[in-house]
């Protein structure tokens, strides 16, 4: 399979949708065996807050358990941002984890594994945070974190046509932003090679953050997405003077799972469901 250009974003999206999953209560148990967290979002009530371990941030938008679009079961968490303005951009809409009992995972290495519906992304670019593992920095005072999300556009160069979002890995030290700063200029990316992230559909999202080699990977209903298995360093930064700032992982003690966006734009909708964490490999539903 090529990986250059408008073809990448082409085919690879359209194998992602043939790639689909129908997973079973009994193989979703089987994987909680040995993971440390599972949450298929079955005890919640509708309307609820997710319970459990989950705690939610609604910055501009809402998080409850719903019963109108569920992977597996009868529910699923729902994450409603809301229309932004360019006087007031910044939604942050998250499921997040930060429970001492799972987090840090053991050698710093986590696995994750969430079955997402994005309803809708921008056309325009910008970044975007769907998976954000968070945590201090050892030896350092700062926090910094690794994510996955989407950045730019894909646009088909003979017709114009909006193709997809670009999936994108991020590293940042979001004190750095803080009055007054506490942390390095990082703002750093790694883009995929023009992979678009599969919209209005199920689909089967597994990261790794490693904390042992400052590295991380994104599969996608199975697949590994070319050009986000970051190691050491992406491909920039915003600050001029570290164009290769090293992406030094923290300590994963929080885990965030949602919408972060910090431009003007439309309301989104996103459904999270079969959610694991583990310390291997876990795998889609097949």
């Amino acid at each position: 399979m090529r990986n250059d250009g408008k073809l990448s974003a082409i085919l690879l999206t359209a194998a992602f949708g043939a790639a689909g999953c129908t997973a079973e209560e009994r193989q979703f148990a089987n994987i909680c065996d040995t993971a440390i967290l599972c949450d298929d979002f079955e005890s919640g009530g509708t309307g609820d807050k997710p319970g459990g371990k989950w705690r939610t941030v609604e910055v501009g938008g809402s998080v409850v358990v719903s019963s109108e679009n569920a992977r597996s079961g009868s529910r699923a968490v729902k994450i409603t941002a809301a229309a932004t303005s360019m006087n007031a951009d910044f939604r942050t809409v998250m499921l997040a984890l930060d429970d001492t009992s799972v987090l840090p995972p053991e050698g710093n290495v986590l696995y994750g594994r969430a079955m997402m519906f994005i309803e809708s992304v921008p056309m325009q670019a910008g970044g975007v945070g769907l998976v954000t593992g968070q945590g201090r920095v050892p030896g350092q005072t700062y926090k910094a974190y690794y994510r996955y999300g989407v950045h730019h556009p894909i646009i088909d160069e003979g017709t114009g046509a909006f193709l997809g979002s670009q999936l994108t890995a991020f590293y940042d030290t979001p004190e750095y932003y803080e009055d007054p700063m506490s942390a390095p200029h990082t703002a750093c990316w790694a883009h995929s090679h023009e992979v678009a992230i599969p919209v209005g559909r199920w689909a089967c999202f597994e990261w790794k953050f490693d904390g042992q080699n400052n590295a991380m990977q994104l599969s996608v209903d199975g697949y590994g997405v070319p050009g986000l298995a970051v190691k050491e360093t992406g491909d920039g930064c915003t600050n001029p003077d570290t164009p290769t700032a090293p992406w030094v992982a923290p300590l994963f003690s929080e885990l965030y799972l949602g919408w972060e966006s910090y431009l003007p734009d439309e309301a989104r909708a996103i459904w999270i469901d079969d959610v694991v964490l583990a310390t291997r490999p876990i795998g889609c539903p097949e």
